[in-house]
């Protein structure tokens, strides 16, 4: 027995459309077809996908929504106060105007449902540029005016009378009523102790204001004849305890007119007879509060 191994000789193919010898029947042979390739890409991490799609997004787009909203209401705002500053008319052209805009943007894209989402972003954009440039270029005119200009300004003039009011330590003034002629008369806010402020009420002389012993302590007020003014102290609990009183103006004079003042009585030490302020007699007038002045 040899110990080659046989070998079996397999009958030839035949070309295709041809027939097999001796009139046998054809076997078609299938083609494998091996499957497409597929591209192998990094592989997604399911936890970072679930804290993008659990936490970064619910924080994130409510965050983006209100910091647009506020955007777009700093600026249009901006617009209306400095369309508003002399009349209301200009600012409701510019709502409706507005208004009309944001309209017929949501009409044209709801006219597109297939418009690419990189369209509205840059969409978007334009909007808001447009805003932030308008809300710039009426920047100046839409902010309050200067402190400066819209404080107390002195009247033009020279001063005819000087009316000096003390700020006492007790939380009280020298007097309770004070007398000045009609015209210019320089308040002046005397020192005597504590931190005091000094202005009219019911903003009868708008933006006027002395302060002790820090601030202006003197300036002039035109005063009108027949009025009587109320002045206090503004700092919390001091008018309530005593710091308020009168000026009462009368007739202007060809010449300076001292002021008066009413006599307050102080407390005397036991034994001792009450008297008015000092330097005054009983039934006699008290210490000029207001004298002549050329300032």
């Amino acid at each position: 027995m040899s110990d080659e191994p046989e070998v079996t000789e397999s009958p030839a193919e035949a070309p295709e459309g041809a027939e097999p010898e001796g009139g046998g029947v054809a076997v078609a042979v299938r083609e494998e077809v091996s499957p497409p390739a597929v591209p192998m890409g990094p592989a997604v991490d399911p936890r970072a996908d679930a804290r993008k799609s659990r936490f970064l997004l619910p924080l994130l787009i409510p965050l983006g929504a209100i910091l647009t909203v506020a955007f777009v209401a700093l600026n249009v705002s901006r617009v209306f106060l400095a369309a508003s500053e002399g009349s209301r008319t200009p600012a409701v052209i510019v709502a409706a105007g507005i208004t009309v805009t944001i309209l017929l943007g949501a009409t044209v894209i709801a006219a597109i449902p297939g418009i690419r989402t990189s369209s509205l972003i840059v969409g978007m954009a334009g909007v808001m540029l447009v805003v932030m440039l308008a809300g710039s270029l009426v920047l100046g005119a839409s902010l309050p005016k200067s402190k400066k200009a819209a404080g107390y300004v002195e009247p033009a003039g020279k001063a005819i009378n000087t009316v000096s009011i003390d700020a006492l330590p007790t939380l009280s003034f020298q007097a309770k009523t004070f007398n000045a002629p009609a015209g210019i008369n320089l308040i002046q806010y005397v020192d005597k102790g504590g931190s005091h402020t000094l202005v009219f009420d019911q903003n009868a002389v708008p933006g006027f204001q002395l302060a002790v012993p820090n601030g202006q302590s003197a300036s002039k007020v035109d005063l009108q004849q027949g009025k009587t003014y109320t002045v206090y102290c503004t700092i919390p609990g001091h008018r309530a305890a005593g710091m308020q009183a009168e000026i009462v103006v009368g007739a202007p004079g060809g010449k300076p007119i001292a002021g008066t003042q009413s006599p307050t009585a102080t407390t005397a030490p036991a034994g001792t007879t009450p008297t008015s302020n000092p330097g005054t007699a009983p039934g006699s007038p008290a210490s000029q509060s207001s004298s002549g002045s050329g300032g």
